[in-house]
């Protein structure tokens, strides 16, 4: 079991929640009453973008940094949700080339696509 913290959502939305390892973030949320907005939940619209933080592993990579080390669990990004956040402005060029290339997370992720690996704090992206 992993802890996942929803933080700012508003309406005594606020709270820790238990999920295994391999849930879909949005599926945690719902089931928890955490209201994510979504539309499409494909990861086409972006309605559900929120910002991840990693709260499990004391030494966080920055999305930007070019690093094979084992630093945490790798964490697959299909290439529809990086080219959607790309088209959004939540991530650069950068983010989704180094996502793809050392399976590394964003900090922005749409929960609609988002598989909870590790303890992980989610706050809305706006």
């Amino acid at each position: 079991m992993v802890n996942v913290i929803f933080c700012g959502f508003g309406g005594g939305q606020d709270k820790r929640v238990f999920a295994k390892a391999g849930d879909l973030l949005l599926r945690v949320a719902e089931s928890n009453g955490i209201k994510i907005p979504t539309d499409c939940t494909d990861g086409m619209c972006a309605s559900c973008a929120v910002r991840i933080e990693d709260i499990s592993n004391d030494e966080a990579i920055a999305s930007t940094e070019e690093d094979y080390s084992s630093k945490g669990q790798a964490v697959y990004m299909d290439d529809k949700e990086l080219e959607t956040l790309m088209q959004m402005g939540a991530i650069n060029k950068k983010e989704a080339e180094v996502a793809q290339q050392f399976n590394r997370p964003t900090p922005v992720r749409l929960a609609c696509q988002c598989v909870i690996k590790e303890s992980i704090l989610v706050k809305p992206y706006n």
